[in-house]
C-alpha cells in the first residue's frame, strides 16, 4: 500500500504527468482559487473554505477523481444533489407568508469546482443565444424588464391587447405585435 501512495505522490509532483490528463493539478488549483469563500455545500458539511485552505496534495487527488469521472462517465450522487434554501424577498416582509420567499439552490462544492474547470477550459468554445437574458456574462435582464413594463404601460393607457412574440431568428431580440380590440380580436 505504501508503494501505491508513493507512486501517486510521485506522479502528482511530476510535471509531465500533470499535462497528460484532461484535468490536471494546475487546473484544479486555478478553479479552487476562483471559488468564493464561506460558501457551504447544501448536502454535506463541506464548504469552499475546506478546498481553498487545503494542502496541495488534495488538489492532486481531486484531479484524479475528476479524471476518473470523465473517463468512466459516471458521477457520484453527491455531485448531483442541491438543497433549496428559502430567502426572503425583502427586509420588511411577512415571514409567515410563503409567497414572500424565493428559493435558491445550494449545489455541491465539487460540482462548482468542476463547473469552474469546464468554464476555464472551454469558455472560448461555449456560446449562448442572443435571446438569452439571464445567467450570461455582461448581460442583465434590464432590457427584458423594460420592454415588458413599456408594453404593460401601453396596454393600460390605450386599452390595446398585445402579444409578446419571441422571434427565432438571432437578429431579432423581441418583437411586439400590437393588435387592437376592434381590429383582430
Amino acid at each position: 500500500m505504501l508503494n501505491i501512495v508513493n507512486e501517486l505522490n510521485r506522479k502528482i509532483a511530476d510535471e509531465a504527468y500533470v499535462t497528460d490528463n484532461i484535468v490536471n493539478v494546475l487546473l484544479v488549483k486555478a478553479a479552487v482559487a476562483r471559488l468564493k469563500p464561506h460558501k457551504s455545500d447544501g448536502c454535506t458539511d463541506l464548504s469552499s473554505d475546506h478546498l481553498i485552505h487545503a494542502r496541495d496534495d488534495l488538489h492532486g487527488h481531486i484531479a484524479f477523481l475528476l479524471n476518473a469521472i470523465l473517463v468512466h462517465g459516471s458521477l457520484p450522487d453527491n455531485f448531483l444533489y442541491s438543497t433549496i434554501v428559502p430567502i426572503p424577498k425583502g427586509r420588511n416582509v411577512n415571514v409567515a407568508d410563503s409567497a414572500n420567499f424565493r428559493g435558491i439552490a445550494v449545489s455541491s462544492v465539487f460540482g462548482k469546482l468542476f463547473d469552474n474547470i469546464v468554464l476555464q477550459q472551454f469558455s472560448d468554445k461555449l456560446q449562448t443565444s442572443q435571446l438569452q437574458f439571464g445567467f450570461k456574462a455582461k448581460s442583465s435582464t434590464n432590457l427584458c424588464t423594460f420592454v415588458l413594463k413599456e408594453a404593460v404601460s401601453y396596454y393600460v393607457t390605450t386599452r390595446v391587447v398585445f402579444f409578446v412574440h419571441f422571434w427565432t431568428q438571432p437578429r431579432h431580440l423581441i418583437e411586439l405585435i400590437i393588435v387592437s380590440f376592434f381590429g383582430y380580436c
